[in-house]
């Protein structure tokens, strides 16, 4: 123990004096140095879990584990997990990371391609597939394995599940990260539909591509929403729970998801527009007095109405149609009747995040929007 002490101590005193020149060089050889030892954090990590160790302060899994104590995010607890465990079937690639031979990019290209069964097969042939792909990019190991992949894989027997995979995690400061592997088929799909409901670039739409198609990703799941039917009930859209303060509804002021983040008050605006009220009666921050029924903000008989009256969005050059729609008040109401389909404001738009509530108060005729 006193010499595992002394060594990480004197690791320690390194990195806190050490200053990386700024020059091409020096930078390359600083990461590559960090790469290595990530190989040895990563072997240390997979004989952790292997013995079992993360379940002695009662830790639900090796991920959890490092959460708890390495303060890891649950992305990078995971990953670390994974890439652990695959290299402890790879021992060829597992010594080629520790010596610097393969960077870690070039590490993380050739277990991504590895499921279980592919893992197994890949472990036979590495010592004589590692040496190839020493010398590649990271872009080139990837295309070498996914050709090795496909002449390697055994014809199914039978017709498989396609293999999908998704995690969405959410961050320290409440914004959500997405990241997924599909099979051809599926990402075709995913690939056609963000393709159609990415909006074309004008000036109302940010101008990244990514932005665009993260866009069109929340719509094209909120459209699921607006329209599943695995669930009865008259346009019930079972989105997010929204709490908020009425005093702090009526000053503009925003509300928080149940169970997730704070929302900001021209989002919470937002979304009451065309949503189901519930209203609570509290005394205190822990005594519920009364729990009203649910009551939309805009029921079905003036939806009704708006679809009859506009048709589609009414946002200037806008034309989606109704389905895609919401119904939203260019003046937005806190007190008062809101039953009447000639109510000043009142009108149908298209649920996007880049159409701002007062950029529409300005521009938008009263009607349907998207």
């Amino acid at each position: 123990m006193c010499t595992i002490t002394t060594v990480f101590g004197d690791l320690a005193t390194v990195i806190g004096d050490l200053e990386v020149p700024v020059d091409p060089d020096s930078l390359v050889e600083a990461i590559a140095l960090r790469d290595r030892l990530d190989a040895r954090i990563a072997e240390a990590t997979g004989s952790f879990e292997a013995g079992g160790w993360w379940g002695v302060d009662a830790s639900t899994s090796m991920a959890a584990w490092l959460r708890a104590h390495a303060r890891m995010t649950r992305r990078a607890a995971q990953r670390l997990r994974s890439l652990a465990m695959r290299l402890r079937s790879l021992p060829v690639c597992a010594a080629a990371f520790a010596d610097g031979s393969l960077s870690g990019g070039q590490i993380g290209a050739i277990v991504a391609l590895l499921d279980d069964e592919m893992a197994e097969i890949f472990a036979q042939h590495e010592a004589e597939l590692v040496p190839y792909l020493v010398p590649l990019s990271v872009a080139g190991v990837s295309r070498a394995m996914g050709a090795w992949v496909r002449r390697a894989r055994p014809e199914p027997t039978e017709p498989t599940e396609p293999e999908r995979s998704l995690h969405l995690s959410q961050t320290l400061d409440d914004r959500w990260i997405l990241d997924a592997t599909l099979d051809p088929e599926g990402g075709a799909v995913v690939a056609a539909a963000l393709r159609l409901a990415t909006p074309d670039l004008n000036g109302d739409v940010p101008a990244s591509i990514a932005a665009r198609r993260a866009d069109a990703l929340v719509e094209v799941c909120r459209f699921f929403l607006d329209h599943q039917t695995g669930r009865a009930g008259g346009r019930h859209r079972p989105h997010m729970n929204v709490i908020v303060e009425i005093e702090d509804l009526k000053a503009g002021r925003g509300g928080r998801v149940v169970d997730g983040p704070e929302l900001d008050g021209p989002t919470v605006s937002r979304l009451f527009c065309d949503c189901a009220v519930h209203r609570v009666v509290m005394s205190g921050r822990s005594a519920i007095l009364d729990y009203g029924t649910a009551t939309r903000t805009i029921p079905a008989p003036l939806w009704n109405a708006l679809v009859i009256r506009d048709e589609h969005c009414r946002f200037p050059g806008c034309d989606r149609p109704s389905v895609w729609c919401e119904g939203h008040h260019v003046v937005w109401v806190t007190e008062g009747r809101n039953d009447r389909p000639g109510q000043p404001g009142a009108g149908l738009l298209a649920a996007s995040p880049s159409i701002a509530p007062t950029r529409l108060a300005r521009q938008a005729p009263p009607g349907l929007h998207v």
